[in-house]
């Protein structure tokens, strides 16, 4: 029965000193600025997935590269104000100009098609996003 008891107070969120996750967090932040901003960008980028998950990720990534928005729009060939919109939720990019902005990323966009027929699980294809044609 002490067993049972343990592995219960173990799942309770509560560490073996007494104070939860959620407490610890609030004391990181008080003591470290860098952790109350890395922690407020984090709850905004949660925020903005609700309402548009392609800015949440260009924005979660360019922070976790250490990337202003200014290197981004100057690296990828378009404007600060079209990468701030962007990561506002304001602005869906073109196929080209997002290959652009997730290449500096280091990421890649994939293009995906999922066909549903009733009573059979669904048929997805993906594969990368066409580039821009050349002359």
């Amino acid at each position: 029965m002490d067993k049972l008891v343990a592995v219960t107070d173990a799942d309770s969120g509560v560490s073996p000193r007494g104070g939860t996750a959620t407490d610890a967090a609030r004391s990181r932040a008080r003591r470290s600025p860098g952790y109350r901003a890395a922690r407020e960008e984090y709850t905004a980028i949660r925020t903005l997935r609700e309402k548009n998950w392609i800015a949440a990720h260009i924005r979660e990534r360019r922070y976790e590269l250490d990337l202003t928005q200014q290197e981004v729009a100057r690296r990828a060939g378009t404007s600060h104000s079209f990468i701030s919109k962007l990561e506002r939720g304001e602005h869906i990019p073109t196929i080209p100009v997002l290959n652009r902005i997730l290449a500096v990323l280091d990421e890649q966009l994939l293009i995906g098609i999922e066909r549903n027929t009733p009573g059979r699980e669904p048929e997805r294809e993906v594969a990368p996003a066409p580039q821009p044609m050349t002359a």
